[in-house]
């Protein structure tokens, strides 16, 4: 056998999911245990004394709380044991059984026989937490070769998917943000060599903790029936109802959440139904969030960087940062691009994964996969624009961001301006610029509303698929009947230049409508410009003005010539 046909297996054991992965062919792949990659870190202690792990146990939580252990991670570590269904169970023992479960899955899938692997841990664990790991490892009957700093697997993932171009050493901030913990690293890589230059965190703050904002705002809900009652079911089933709700928010602005018969308040039964939005979730949580940014400025102080040193690239990891609050906050914070090209919720396991193939010689092929090569958004009336000139903002309204793992889904609301609107013209452009008139628009269509209060919200889907195609839909609140898609046909995920797109009429979508991108640009550049360019930009512009749609192409690519000769010249 040779070292290539060795049975390669990395384990991220996280808090709130756990995920092994396999590194065969040189292609590390998370392997699915009961239908899915995620493996939730749930043990349940039966009746009969059968141990169960993963969805059912957690599935099975919602009967027997008290039979159920969540988050054990938190507590690797300590020496006080566990109480749980009439058991006594150091942390280790518990985690033992994830990591048990989770080979036994592997082995049944792969027929390969589980032993040697590589678990990741959060860089911040100290000694104890760290041969808590080590032992509940050897308890699953596993060797384990390395205990891994989350970072640096996520670092090895994501450095497998994207050659780097730097001749030195680069720097990267490692952002992740769990289901039960915060970990930000900045960690310096050239070639085979990672060095963790500095590490912070939280080993508290997660998505457990958004879940408990949530049922805190489903509990003020309830809490108008008095002598309401909550035993651990209902609550169990809060938690449940929190979990979903707050994964279903990071692609929908709202979502309805109904729990019938969750409590009894003066011996009738209380029902939960509520509307919960995007914004009120964002809000509940942004205080935990912004802890995440201080953490991350003193992780990137604590790394004591060079004046010549400066990150080059924020990595995501983990569940959490995929709500759109995350992004946000990072991209105000720093000025610095955002990578999340491999699904947070796998990059530490398949990084193991790779690790343990470099230990027992196994390499690893370059990872491939689709990106969004350019940041995708609307145009929207922002803080900069000239109120008096409201039908022409400037201000670009990113929904899908450059570097998202395609296929993608993400939705973004925005409001009417006026009492009684009845359209508006929707303008889609791609880019990295805070401004319309410096991207590229890619389509534009009307959208007809029914008459309601300034503010009211219009819901923006963007499905972006693998073959390039963006579907936008346009949906007014409150009024379903009111609603609008089209299709765009974006370049490849690779590719940087933008190609034209049709709609079923075969009109060119990207040049509907009034004056676009280009022709803004040229009316601007008008105004200080040479006599001479001046004269070849009002020719351009009556050209493109009297031409028929399909003709517009050559005269936009004469006038986008003509911008670079006048960039060259003023460079």
């Amino acid at each position: 056998m040779t070292s290539q046909d060795r049975a390669v297996f990395g384990i991220d054991l996280g808090t709130t999911n756990s995920v092994i992965a396999r590194l065969h062919g040189g292609v590390p792949q998370a392997l699915p245990v009961d239908g899915s990659a995620i493996v939730p870190s749930v043990v349940m202690y039966t009746e009969d004394d059968r141990v169960l792990v993963g969805r059912e146990a957690r599935n099975l939580a919602l009967l027997h709380p008290d039979r159920v252990v969540r988050s054990i991670k938190r507590r690797m570590g300590q020496s006080e044991p566990v109480e749980v269904a009439g058991r006594s169970l150091l942390p280790e023992q518990i985690s033992a059984e994830i990591l048990r479960s989770l080979a036994a899955a592997a082995q049944a899938q792969t027929g390969e026989h589980v032993r040697d692997v590589v678990i990741t841990v959060p860089a911040y664990f100290n000694d104890a937490q760290r041969r808590a790991t080590l032992a509940a490892g050897e308890r699953a009957g596993l060797q384990v070769l390395r205990l891994l700093n989350e970072p640096t697997a996520a670092s090895l993932v994501y450095d497998h998917v994207r050659a780097s171009e730097a001749s030195g050493p680069e720097l990267l901030l490692v952002y992740d943000l769990g289901g039960g913990t915060f970990d930000v690293s900045v960690l310096e890589v050239f070639g085979d060599v990672r060095e963790v230059r500095s590490t912070t965190g939280n080993t508290s703050l997660g998505g457990d903790d958004f879940d408990e904002a949530l049922v805190r705002m489903f509990v003020d809900e309830l809490g108008t029936a008095r002598g309401l009652e909550l035993d651990a079911s209902a609550k169990a089933r809060l938690r449940s109802a929190a979990e979903a709700a707050k994964i279903a928010l990071s692609s929908k602005v709202e979502v309805e959440v109904h729990e019938e018969f969750i409590a009894r308040a003066a011996s009738q039964p209380v029902h939960l139904q509520l509307t919960v939005t995007r914004h009120a979730f964002e809000a509940a949580i942004l205080a935990m969030l912004r802890t995440t940014i201080e953490l991350a400025r003193r992780a990137i102080a604590d790394a004591k960087l060079g004046p010549d040193e400066q990150i080059a690239r924020i990595c995501l990891v983990g569940g959490s940062t995929r709500i759109p609050l995350v992004r946000t906050l990072l991209a105000e914070a720093f000025e610095i691009d955002i990578h999340e090209e491999i699904d947070v919720d796998l990059a530490v396991g398949l990084g193991a994964a790779i690790q343990c193939g470099m230990l027992l010689g196994v390499s690893c092929d370059r990872i491939l996969v689709d990106v969004a090569a350019h940041t995708l958004g609307l145009r929207a009336i922002g803080e900069d624009d000239d109120p008096y000139l409201a039908d022409d903002p400037d201000t670009f309204a990113a929904v899908l961001h450059r570097n998202t793992a395609l296929p993608a889904d993400r939705t973004e609301e925005l409001y009417t301006m006026v009492d009684d609107q009845d359209q508006v013209q929707v303008d889609v452009f791609q880019g990295e610029s805070p401004r319309c008139s410096e991207n590229l628009e890619i389509g534009s269509f009307h959208l007809e509303l029914e008459p309601a209060p300034r503010g009211t919200p219009v819901r923006f889907r963007f499905a972006y698929d693998l073959d390039g195609i963006v579907k936008v839909t346009a949906t007014q609140a409150g009024a379903e009947d009111k609603q609008k898609t089209v299709s765009l046909r974006l370049p490849d995920a690779t590719t940087r230049e933008a190609a034209p797109a049709a709609d079923p009429a075969g009109v060119d979508l990207r040049r509907i409508g009034t004056d676009s991108a280009l022709i803004r640009r040229a009316k601007r550049l008008l105004e200080t410009a040479e006599p001479r360019t001046g004269d070849q930009l009002t020719r351009l512009i009556q050209a493109w003005g009297a031409a028929a749609p399909e003709q517009r192409g050559d005269i936009e690519d004469e006038m986008l010539d003509l911008f670079l000769e006048q960039e060259a010249g003023d460079g």
